[in-house]
């Protein structure tokens, strides 16, 4: 079965005009369910990755893969020709079993298993290294690998700093990592950096950039020729974002700093591409009053125990600032007054809460709460602590979306080629942004 087959049986097919409300509608009333529902829109996917396309003509989206693994992301993706970042070699495994050559995987570890390190070598991997310890074993295990030298390029507005583990420092270090790979005779064809997780400063890449220029230059000046360049991660994936305020930053710097096109060029994007094309929906299972111990009978605040906590999909939510935004799902007609509400989770775990303070108006258990953008290193830290299921996902894909997908699947089966570009202008031209914002029903 091809991939756009298995997509084809995965998902729903839904008419142009069903919007995400009624996606929701239609889930709420199927229930009492005893999971949490992630729902899914292929549409999402297929128009941020169309997006990147057209503002970043030179730069190829080599999805993180670590950010959501669920089969019709990763099915989706595939079929419109990404590229992929691994961190692992079950990830390697993974995209390889579905055809992407390995041409176009990064193993994007700073610090691999010999064993992984071995299986890269057998499928002819490129990887990257960030000190000498790293650079040893691979001239010991895979002494003929293309290399990418990894510096530290922090932005100073991100959710999760990566360069306090990753990354050498760009000048002396970078340039003494040079000198020693050069002396082993090891195949440094590029390098790469990562700003962070989720980086509100877009100029932070134009600056990396240009750093990644000297670097350059200097591994010129000791015989290297540098080919291939990988931008990272670090993109913000929310609906009211867009990729165009860092493709002005990145397109200047490799404008100005490596005008030749005949470079390869690449990125890491995760959140961006999924982020906001899951919504998850969640139900109230219990309540509790939280009074006043001075005055019994005043209620100073109000609990509710979800079916989803921090070990489902709000572990972001809990350890990485990241903050959601709860939806009721209710009229307001028939919600009670607006309270101090504590967010749990079903689990034991007295830890178990994701949100404190959030002024919501009061419910009951039964009702339903929604929270948009939850695509992005949710189903992924989700565990079976306590027992309790894994959030359940529920792809969607509009007709003219999927009918897009099986003319991009024909014209790899006749020509192994997507016009990329093509693709970007006739999505948007066809079915447009499809990322509604949701809002209280009440």
């Amino acid at each position: 079965m091809s991939l756009y087959e298995t997509l084809r049986s995965r998902a729903e097919v839904i008419d142009d005009n069903v919007r995400l409300s009624e996606l929701v509608d239609r889930t709420v009333a199927s229930g009492p369910h005893d999971r949490p529902i992630h729902l899914l829109e292929v549409d999402t996917v297929v128009s941020r990755y169309a997006e990147w396309l057209r503002h970043l003509p030179r730069v190829k989206p080599y999805y993180a893969i670590k950010c959501n693994d669920t089969e019709a992301v990763v099915e989706t993706l595939t079929l419109l020709g990404a590229g992929y970042d691994c961190a692992s070699q079950p990830e390697l495994e993974r995209v390889l079993s579905l055809g992407v050559p390995a041409e176009r995987i990064i193993y994007a570890q700073p610090s691999k298993s010999v064993a992984s390190l071995k299986f890269a070598r057998d499928k002819r991997i490129r990887t990257v290294f960030d000190n000498e310890f790293e650079l040893d074993k691979i001239a010991q295990h895979f002494p003929d690998a293309e290399l990418l030298l990894r510096y530290r390029f922090d932005s100073g507005n991100t959710k999760i700093n990566l360069g306090s583990k990753f990354g050498c420092e760009v000048t002396v270090e970078a340039r003494q990592l040079l000198d020693r790979a050069h002396k082993m005779g090891m195949n440094v064809v590029g390098w790469c950096f990562n700003v962070g997780s989720m980086s509100y400063d877009a100029e932070v890449f134009y600056k990396a950039i240009q750093a990644g220029r000297e670097i350059s230059d200097y591994a010129a000046s000791i015989g290297f020729r540098f080919r291939v360049l990988d931008l990272g991660g670090g993109f913000v994936g929310d609906k009211d974002d867009s990729i165009a305020r860092y493709a002005h930053y990145i397109n200047r710097g490799l404008d100005e700093f490596f005008p030749d096109k005949s470079l390869e060029v690449f990125a890491e994007p995760g959140r961006y591409l999924c982020a906001a094309a899951v919504t998850n929906v969640c139900v109230v299972q219990g309540k509790r009053y939280f009074r006043n111990a001075s005055n019994w009978s005043s209620v100073e605040s109000v609990g509710y125990y979800l079916n989803d906590g921090m070990y489902g999909t709000f572990y972001g939510a809990k350890y990485r600032g990241m903050v959601p935004k709860p939806i009721v799902w209710k009229s307001s007609a028939a919600c009670g007054p607006v309270r101090q509400t504590k967010l749990f989770g079903p689990t034991c775990d007295g830890n178990d809460y994701f949100m404190d303070g959030v002024l919501l108006p009061e419910l009951d258990p039964g009702d339903t709460l929604v929270f948009e953008t939850e695509g992005a290193y949710a189903s992924v830290h989700s565990c079976r602590f306590n027992g309790f299921h894994l959030p359940k996902v529920v792809p969607y894909v509009r007709r003219t979306v999927l009918e897009l997908l099986k003319q991009i699947s024909d014209a790899k089966m006749d020509t192994c080629v997507v016009d990329n570009l093509l693709l970007a202008s006739e999505f948007l031209k066809n079915i447009g942004q499809k990322c509604e914002p949701l809002s209280f029903t009440g």
